[in-house]
């Protein structure tokens, strides 16, 4: 956990963290404006049991969250989810694993999926509403298990996406005062970021590489040495690639709306040239 006296200490080998995300799915079932996870434009894409579990293998010998949110994306998308939360649980990479949903297909989690969970965020956005009998029934499966549930209403969204690359100036500004690169660490394909954003980014760039270079290899065999390296990560003041594609964690609030085809297709190709 951070801490203003010693910012992501490193205890027994394992640097201290607040939460560790993996996305599992890009796609969603919604078409949210503003997304983090660019799902409205982003190809469906669902994460191989077999990198989630090697992801989860090498950033454990490292890293220590507090819990471990398992995310998209819409992860109830996932045709193995219960293998993952499965793997997830029996790893024990943090104390605590959080199930984020917008909970329209809660009824496909099974029942050993919600045994291997502690936690539940569920996102409640005005358009379209989650029905009050889905409402009951997380509500019931979760007092039936002791797990913790976060009714998150989302009628506003963070206006992460610039529509021009930033300045020097600006990226560094925006990683500043950014407070996501504190609480939305992740761990994908072999690398550790502090943000979400970079693993999205390069999917749409040509350089794809360079936005790769924003996170931090975890297969390096020296754990002490990869433990510093991911503390040194976590505490940089140099901004991230990725950055410069972003307004961060303080940008302005827009209404939730769901996204049309078109504009979908405008974002889109807005970010293709902005990665260019």
């Amino acid at each position: 956990m951070q801490q203003d006296s010693e910012p992501y200490p490193i205890v027994g080998g394992r640097v201290q963290t607040r939460a560790l995300e993996y996305h599992v799915t890009d796609h969603c079932n919604l078409r949210c404006d503003h997304c983090c996870s660019y799902s409205p434009i982003l190809k469906k894409w669902c994460a191989d049991p077999v990198q989630f579990e090697q992801d989860l293998l090498l950033v454990r010998r490292v890293v220590e969250p507090q819990f471990v949110k398992i995310v998209g994306g819409e992860p109830l998308l996932h045709p193995e989810l219960e293998t993952l939360l499965t793997i997830a649980h029996r790893l024990q990479v943090g104390p605590r694993i959080q199930l984020t949903t917008n909970a329209l297909l809660i009824e496909k989690l099974s029942a050993q999926s919600w045994d291997c969970i502690q936690m539940i965020s569920v996102s409640l956005y005005p358009e379209p509403a989650l029905p009050k009998p889905l409402i009951r029934y997380i509500a019931k499966q979760a007092a039936a298990r002791g797990i913790e549930v976060s009714w998150k209403m989302q009628d506003k969204f963070t206006c992460l996406d610039r529509t021009a690359r930033a300045t020097a100036e600006e990226a560094t500004e925006t990683f500043a005062d950014c407070w996501i690169r504190h609480r939305c660490n992740t761990i994908k394909n072999g690398r550790f970021y502090s943000c979400t954003r970079p693993q999205y980014v390069q999917k749409f760039a040509v350089d794809g590489p360079r936005f790769a270079e924003d996170g931090v290899p975890v297969d390096e065999a020296d754990a002490a040495a990869l433990a510093r390296r991911i503390q040194a990560h976590l505490t940089q003041t140099e901004p991230l690639h990725s950055c410069f594609l972003c307004n961060g964690g303080q940008a302005h609030l827009d209404t939730h709306r769901q996204l049309s085809p078109v504009a979908i297709r405008s974002k889109r190709e807005t970010l293709v040239n902005l990665t260019a």
